[in-house]
């Protein structure tokens, strides 16, 4: 489904394409070169509709891969959807041969999945989460650090996966915003920035944002 691009095409795997894979997506900005392999295997639901800025009311019960191809199509977006979840059994083959990996997922097991893979495949990794009114963004794997490096210990379990309408929509496109810029730095040889975690936090109070950057 959808084109795959030529040979000359920067190839990206994106782990999930839920609310921030679809706002990484729905960016002007997406780099020219760019062939995406859109890897989700969930179908839209009601409750997404608010934080999933590419799915519709008309989308309901569809693949969300199905959906986001069409999508990009439109705007002639290389890309080939795999209606998929990444599992153990497959994760090797799915994300061999990629340039660069972008974990958009909102499930821990599946992140930490998706470290592992990269970090045996040798293929860079930027990673972006939400979190209540926190934000993570960091690129692992060039040619260090992990996902276990920059988070030691052990997750707690509220950890393990989060109700995104409660996350604020603004923190969601802003974790976009800065996923998008490692891409642009990545396609272009940058790896400067590897192990640098950004932290993006949202003040209830005052509605504003703040970032902050710590190296591991």
């Amino acid at each position: 489904m959808g084109s795959p691009g030529g040979p000359s095409h920067f190839r990206v795997a994106l782990v999930g394409v839920g609310s921030i894979g679809q706002a990484l997506l729905a960016r002007t900005d997406l780099p020219q070169g760019c062939a995406f392999t859109l890897i989700d295997g969930d179908t839209v639901e009601a409750g997404n509709l608010d934080r999933q800025v590419l799915c519709r009311e008309q989308d309901l019960g569809r693949p969300k891969t199905e959906v986001v191809s069409e999508q990009l199509a439109a705007r002639d977006v290389a890309h080939h959807a795999v209606p998929r979840f990444l599992d153990p059994g497959n994760a090797i083959d799915l994300l061999s041969g990629h340039d660069l990996v972008v974990d958009a997922c909102d499930d821990l097991h599946a992140r930490y999945l998706v470290d592992r893979t990269c970090g045996a495949l040798g293929i860079p990794l930027i990673s972006g989460a939400v979190h209540a009114n926190e934000g993570q963004v960091v690129l692992l794997h060039a040619p260090a650090p992990s996902l276990k490096d920059v988070f030691a210990g052990s997750p707690s379990g509220e950890q393990d996966g989060c109700d995104m309408r409660r996350v604020p929509a603004e923190l969601i496109a802003r974790v976009a915003e800065a996923m998008s810029s490692l891409l642009w730095a990545v396609m272009k040889g940058d790896l400067s920035e590897a192990g640098v975690l950004q932290l993006i936090a949202a003040d209830g109070a005052t509605h504003r944002f703040h970032t902050l950057e710590r190296t591991s």
